[in-house]
């Protein structure tokens, strides 16, 4: 259910984008896919990685034969820390918007996008995880990419500035129609919305978990766009095409394989409540189904780019042969990830961040200084980079860990 929603949800975007192409509104396709790519970093900077954490906390408080008022606790004091987070971005949309030298699209767009931001602090896509129904939040999560490519495809011959009203307020009703599956669906399987009051201890530890969160996602949202400064600086146009094709690809193989550590996660955290000095071979053996849904992919990319390399010359040669290379990182990154969830599991969320920050940064400043060297593949290995110090970081935290939790809960 998580690959069929990232599939209707992301495959309904690419469709209607096609039409555009096909049809020759390229311009119009350029204005949507840039300010829909914000709008998505919107959203991201509201979740701050509160589906991890609450997912966490739900899956705790579940083992510990917890009230269900806890575990209703836990996600309102979440809220509030999504709600601090929206309202902060929402002050300043309305400010740009306020600008009178904003194109029209632009203008609309973020005006009647903004909504959106303030209902996703609602969202319950963290819940549903915790109580191992991920798939729930995987398919109510396509609704507001379906609401976006539908309006872009209605209103694709309309003036600029009734577009944009038109996609920005579909991204807004998308989202809202998101929440409110969420929580049927909630009720359904027996958890009514419930008030439970936050507390100043556990709002002041969501602020903690989530900020850490936040300041570990930002890195990597911005890590890929300075890869392509960097290709565009130093390669043009021809290698920048060929790192975004082969992104592309690699990145929606390691994206499902997350959807699977995404279902294992609440499992994890189960096993490390009750033993605490869970050891790494056991926390990563959990995670298998990840692994071998990387594996799949790492090698079904290698066979389809052996045969494309053997039947086309040119850009799609070129293209396939680095994409050969490049789909090994998918392994890479799936064992720094799992390892990362192990360090999530034992609310190691700060030590999570630090890592993945150094690994963003080791990864850029290499690839900058070493692009002259290895043309295009110094992209393949500032990847290799920044996994091996994620991995190498996440077991050293994670023995550490390990280690304490165990002599703590002696």
């Amino acid at each position: 259910m998580l690959i069929g929603g990232f599939g209707i949800g992301q495959g309904s975007i690419f469709l209607a984008q096609t039409w555009l192409v096909a049809t020759g509104k390229t311009e119009l396709l350029a204005l949507f896919g840039t300010h829909f790519s914000f709008a998505m970093l919107g959203i991201i900077a509201v979740e701050s990685g509160s589906l991890t954490v609450l997912s966490a906390q739900i899956a705790r408080i579940l083992h510990a034969e917890g009230d269900r008022a806890s575990v209703w606790r836990s996600y309102w004091e979440t809220t509030v820390f999504r709600l601090t987070i929206a309202v902060a971005l929402l002050l300043v949309g309305l400010g740009v918007g306020a600008s009178e030298s904003l194109p029209d699209f632009s203008r609309t767009y973020l005006l009647f996008s903004l909504p959106a931001l303030v209902i996703w602090a609602f969202n319950a896509a963290g819940f549903l995880d915790g109580l191992q129904k991920s798939g729930v939040s995987g398919i109510t999560g396509s609704i507001a990419y379906l609401a976006s490519a539908a309006a872009l495809f209605l209103a694709a011959n309309l003036p600029d500035r009734e577009v944009g009203m038109w996609t920005g307020l579909a991204l807004s009703c998308g989202y809202a129609l998101t929440v409110v599956a969420q929580f049927v669906a909630l009720a359904l399987a027996g958890w009514r919305p419930h008030w439970a009051a936050p507390t100043k201890s556990g709002t002041r530890k969501a602020f903690v978990e989530e900020s850490a969160m936040l300041a570990g996602l930002l890195p990597g949202q911005l890590y890929f766009r300075a890869q392509l400064a960097i290709a565009g600086l130093f390669l043009g146009t021809s290698a920048t095409a060929m790192l975004v094709y082969a992104k592309q690809i690699v990145g929606a193989a390691s994206q499902i394989a997350g959807f699977a550590r995404r279902i294992e996660f609440p499992r994890l955290v189960q096993a490390v409540a009750a033993n605490p000095a869970t050891g790494i071979g056991r926390m990563l053996r959990i995670q298998r189904t990840s692994f071998g849904i990387a594996g799949v992919f790492t090698i079904g990319i290698i066979v389809v780019a052996l045969i494309v390399v053997s039947r086309f010359t040119g850009f799609t040669h070129d293209a396939w042969a680095f994409l050969a290379v490049f789909c090994l990182t998918i392994l890479t990154e799936s064992v720094g990830q799992a390892l990362v969830q192990g360090l999530f599991a034992h609310n190691r969320y700060h030590v999570a961040a630090m890592a993945r920050i150094l690994a963003v940064a080791l990864a850029v400043i290499f690839g900058y200084l070493s692009v002259s060297i290895f043309g295009a593949y110094v992209f393949v290995l500032s990847d290799f980079l920044s996994h091996a110090t994620v991995i190498s970081l996440s077991l050293w935290w994670l023995m550490k860990v390990t280690r304490a939790d165990a002599d703590r809960h002696a």
